[in-house]
């Protein structure tokens, strides 16, 4: 199991002390909430568990990272806000969202609230693996060629119920703005004909440099479908393409609000 204290203080090396502190607290909220105002949805999504009744468990454990989310915005003191409808497909669908820092996964969470397509990696975080699945999230285990096949099998079956949440550029980028995009799951879903919802989010960075009063704005970009085009690598280019255009409107929008927060800011 990985040590979240090795985690802060060695693989965020190059984020301020105070940076490092909120990403501390906001995980280690988790264990307050789940004694507390989450409890009631632990406890029916442990029954639903032993029932065997997915469909519900789901449901319940997502709606306690519902509450994960809305306990961040108050520690931080922040505000959501949403330039048009956020419109999230209730199956056969992924969404792909930017992936800015540590911070933007219980937003994600209040956003959204759909389950996450994850790496193997996530596996070295014992409770963080255990939750995901829990809420009916997948892991995508690319070690081997079988168990590729199997994963791929996996996420089609869960595709009938759910749709899942992908970062596309495959981890953080701690900028706004976004990186190229990994081969793996656009190729998935183009070759297996699976539309792909775009959100984009902007402002996540600011809880680099200041810890409270973050205006953090979503945008929906509609859907992209792989029938739509003659191979995968177009399919991706329309993804990125979409998805850094709207971003940079975004971003754009977003200076005069955290300008009015934090005085005379000059970036986001």
């Amino acid at each position: 199991m990985r040590n979240p204290l090795s985690y802060v203080f060695n693989d965020l090396n190059d984020l301020s002390i105070e940076y490092k502190k909120l990403v501390l607290k906001i995980y280690i909220v988790v264990l307050r909430l789940i004694l507390t105002v989450a409890f009631p949805h632990l406890v029916k999504g442990l029954y639903y568990l032993i029932r065997k009744k997915k469909k519900e468990q789901y449901k319940e454990f997502t709606a306690g990272s519902h509450i994960w989310g809305k306990e961040i915005l108050k520690i931080t003191e922040s505000k959501l806000e949403f330039q048009n409808t956020i419109e999230i497909p209730e199956s056969g669908h992924i969404i792909m969202l930017n992936h800015i820092n540590e911070i933007d996964f219980p937003f994600d969470c209040i956003v959204v609230s759909k389950p996450f397509l994850a790496n193997q990696t996530i596996k070295s975080s014992v409770f963080a693996y255990w939750w995901m699945s829990a809420m009916g999230s997948q892991v995508f285990d690319t070690s081997h060629q079988r168990t590729i096949a199997k994963s791929i099998r996996n996420l089609m079956e869960g595709l009938k119920e759910r749709s899942f949440i992908v970062y596309p550029e495959g981890g953080n980028s701690y900028s706004e703005e976004m990186r190229s995009f990994k081969k793996g799951m656009i190729k998935l879903a183009f070759d297996q004909k699976v539309p792909v919802a775009l959100i984009i989010k902007s402002g996540v960075t600011k809880f680099q440099k200041t810890q409270k009063n973050v205006v953090i704005t979503y945008k929906s970009c509609g859907i992209i479908q792989p029938s739509e085009y003659p191979n995968w690598e177009s399919f991706r280019d329309s993804i990125y393409n979409t998805m850094v255009t709207n971003k940079r409107i975004l971003d754009e929008s977003l200076i005069d609000k955290n300008k009015d927060l934090h005085g005379n800011e000059k970036d986001i």
